[in-house]
């Protein structure tokens, strides 16, 4: 399934505009961390990357993270670095039955070249820490109920 594709542009101004969007950063916590778009952006991983020896592994709960954030018609633009992790996310976003899910191919070296606005913002609601802390305790509340 093919995914309509923004440029950063067009993703800052959808992050600003009348319609709600979000973007997915899918690069890891680390890269995330040194810099990424202002705006309604969050941190959720695709895939995790060993320090050592740089084996790729993927992030199991990238899917319950997302479900438990957003609904399935909300504007979901999705970016990493080179668009790849973008597409694969996108794509596994629209298998969950996710309607509008759009790409950022051009990822945040992209949204930096055309000198949009970008902060290293991490607080609560932003960071991948915090969402997933949220889909934990959500689930150990489930459990203690039963």
């Amino acid at each position: 399934m093919d995914h309509p594709v923004m440029s950063p542009p067009e993703v800052n101004a959808a992050l600003g505009g009348d319609e709600p969007a979000t973007y997915v950063d899918v690069r890891t916590v680390a890269e995330f961390s040194t810099g990424h778009p202002k705006g309604s952006v969050v941190n959720i991983p695709l895939v995790f990357f060993h320090p050592t020896t740089k084996e790729v592994f993927p992030n199991q709960s990238f899917l319950q993270v997302v479900e438990d954030s957003y609904t399935k018609d909300t504007v979901l633009i999705t970016g990493c670095d080179d668009g790849e992790r973008a597409a694969q996310a996108a794509h596994k976003l629209a298998e969950a039955g996710y309607r509008n899910v759009r790409i950022m191919p051009d990822g945040y070296p992209g949204w930096r070249e055309h000198q949009l606005p970008t902060t290293q913002d991490n607080r609560d609601g932003i960071s991948y820490v915090s969402l997933l802390t949220r889909v934990k305790r959500k689930k150990g509340k489930k459990k203690a109920t039963h």
